[in-house]
């Protein structure tokens, strides 16, 4: 998609420098994926939090998943 915009030019030279892209265009689709990332990881974290899942630690849940594999409920 073709679009104008305002944006800050030493920002988008810190993110595109910061993200080794090679062009604007590519530091802002990463940058956009990368939030897209992130909010998909909280969503899916707060489902798990409210979940009634009990593992006491994450060395629990790797012993179940170790234990019980792609069989767990």
């Amino acid at each position: 998609m073709r679009t104008t915009l305002n944006l800050d030019r030493e920002l988008l030279e810190e993110a595109k420098t910061a993200l080794r892209a090679a062009s604007f265009t590519e530091a802002i689709e990463t940058a956009l994926r990368e939030v897209v990332a992130r909010a998909r990881a909280r969503e899916g974290w707060a489902e798990l939090m409210g979940s009634d899942l009990s593992w006491g630690s994450a060395e629990e849940l790797v012993e179940y998943r170790r234990r019980f594999g792609a069989r767990a409920p």
